[in-house]
């Protein structure tokens, strides 16, 4: 797996290259670096698509990261979801688009590419959705083709929906004709059915996602639509999860981000101490996924140093330190750089490949780890698809059990982390430690009086269970409003919170038919009122 690894970063870091970095250029009449089907590889193109779009993921989460308190937010709202934030991710989309565009049209005329051209939309169809989901209405069906239009025009989100929903379909109807496999599959190895696995389940978590708009994107009857998919092949088991995984190698570097934001040097962030509390502290048992999703570094008394030597005596501060040396800080604590990078805790084993916490009180680029950064990037796991169906059975009445459901999916998630990295440690959780945290939460569930209470019961389970993907949570809670218990900016008890992200500056300088947009926006399915969330 090395191996191929490291082939197809360097042919995704060459085509890179080859491409140039201008494809934002929308000024250009005739740009050179754009690929046409005379001159493309179909494999080629599909690596790089594969490449570019676990970059852009990777990148949309660590963005959202601090937003949804996984690690701590050290300044305001507007600063972390600022207008040059997506420079970066916007490019890469439009890269990626240009190439999806060349895929699609050289397998028009050629049977050979249906699955090649089915993967292409599945991975442009999950992107383009999370671009909506992040930005509202977006150039698409003008963009890329900068001949015809160098300064394409906005698609609304409810259309952008349509086109990927139409889309879906036609990639399954592709991959069940299809006859040739695609040799570069990093994802599933050119396993049919695990493709349409993720095909419906990417339309089950549209539809979901869109459970408070659905007329909006032409769905005149979601539960319909997804009592249909239920009786069809959804992820529904580990080895269907869709997810990157990452290799060891430093050169290129293809080691997970969270091991090379903690492992490589000094751990410049710091993890956010509501989502550690409400793994330590928020039940009567500690979440058996605690020692994997967190590296304690130090065992050090932390109120020598500021904000901690301050913070116990201060009304504004919610944790301050919640013990037993996990060192974060509060939502919106803004005081940081003292020195303490190799003593705050840092990520665990699970998603990142970093270590298991064995007491070991080591600095994590001393400590030997477990995965060496070969962690995963989790996309749409069996937990994920199966929360969304408890929210679609418990909120639309679909033909599901929402309690079942709820039990399975954090089943579901304990198994995933706890089996990563095959630990072996007196420190490792035991299946009754599972048993009792299901039980509380199950118990908890069956005595709250609303479906709102049980709402929040199932995504908060959901926000703890989605560590690693940061962007699932930010969309729970802008579509649901909870947790209801999170953390509010201690600095500021009404903020603006970004209910989208601003436009990449750089693509707005270029393209005279985009206006800034703000981040208190709301995209189409998020029709909550203003405050609802903070």
């Amino acid at each position: 797996m090395q191996r191929i690894m490291k082939h197809f970063k360097t042919v995704a870091l060459m085509s890179v290259v080859l491409l140039g970095c201008e494809v934002s250029d929308f000024d250009l009449q005739d740009n050179p670096n754009y690929l046409t089907p005379e001159s493309a590889d179909p494999e080629y193109l599909l690596n790089e698509i594969q490449y570019l779009f676990q970059s852009v993921m990777a990148r949309m989460i660590l963005n959202t990261d601090d937003v949804m308190r996984y690690e701590a937010m050290t300044d305001t709202y507007a600063d972390v979801v600022s207008v040059s934030v997506l420079d970066g991710e916007w490019e890469s989309y439009y890269e990626a688009l240009n190439n999806s565009k060349t895929i699609e049209a050289l397998a028009e005329n050629d049977e050979t590419l249906l699955f090649h051209n089915a993967i292409n939309k599945l991975l442009m169809g999950y992107l383009t959705v999370t671009m909506v989901d992040y930005l509202g209405a977006i150039p698409y069906s003008e963009a890329a083709i900068p001949s015809e239009y160098p300064n394409p025009g906005l698609d609304s989100g409810p259309e952008i929906y349509q086109l990927v929903l139409e889309d879906i379909d036609q990639a399954i109807e592709d991959i069940e004709a299809s006859t040739f496999n695609f040799s570069t599959d990093l994802f599933y190895g050119s396993d049919k059915d695990k493709w349409i696995a993720f095909a419906n389940s990417l339309k089950l978590k549209i539809l979901v996602q869109t459970r408070l708009a659905s007329s909006e994107i032409g769905v005149s009857d979601p539960v319909l639509e997804i009592n249909a998919l239920l009786e069809k092949n959804l992820i529904d088991k580990e080895s269907e999860d869709f997810q990157y995984t990452y290799a060891t190698i430093e050169e290129p570097e293809s080691r997970h981000r969270y091991f090379q934001r903690g492992y490589v040097s000094g751990f410049g962030q710091y993890m956010g101490n509501y989502f550690m509390f409400m793994l330590k502290d928020y039940k009567n048992i500690r979440d058996p996924r605690l020692r994997y999703y967190l590296y304690r570094q130090s065992d050090s008394n932390p109120f020598g140093i500021p904000p901690y030597s301050t913070c116990p005596q201060e009304s504004n501060v919610d944790y301050c330190y919640i013990g037993d040396f996990y060192r974060g800080l509060d939502h919106g604590e803004n005081r940081t750089g003292y020195g303490d990078n190799e003593e705050r805790t840092v990520y665990g084993l699970y998603p990142g490949g970093g270590t298991f916490d064995e007491d070991q009180f080591n600095g994590a680029p001393d400590t030997s780890t477990h995965l060496d950064g070969a962690g995963i990037l989790p996309l749409l796991t069996t937990s994920f698809v199966k929360f969304l169906r408890a929210e679609a059975a418990l909120m639309l009445g679909t033909n599901d059990n929402p309690e079942i459901l709820l039990e399975e999916a954090i089943q579901a998630s304990m198994d995933k982390v706890l089996d990563f990295g095959n630990v072996d440690s007196e420190y490792e959780a035991t299946s009754e430690d599972v048993e009792a945290y299901m039980n509380e939460v199950l118990f908890n569930y069956n005595n709250v009086a609303t479906d709102e209470q049980k709402l929040d019961i199932i995504i908060t389970e959901y926000y703890l269970a989605a560590f690693g993907n940061s962007t699932e949570a930010y969309n729970a809670y802008r579509r649901t409003g909870y947790p209801s218990n999170i953390q509010v900016p201690i600095d500021n008890d009404n903020p603006a919170f970004p209910r989208s992200f601003p436009y990449s500056s750089n693509a707005v300088e270029i393209n005279s038919s985009l206006t800034q947009k703000r981040n208190t926006e709301r995209v189409f399915w998020d029709n909550n009122p203003e405050g609802f969330i903070k």
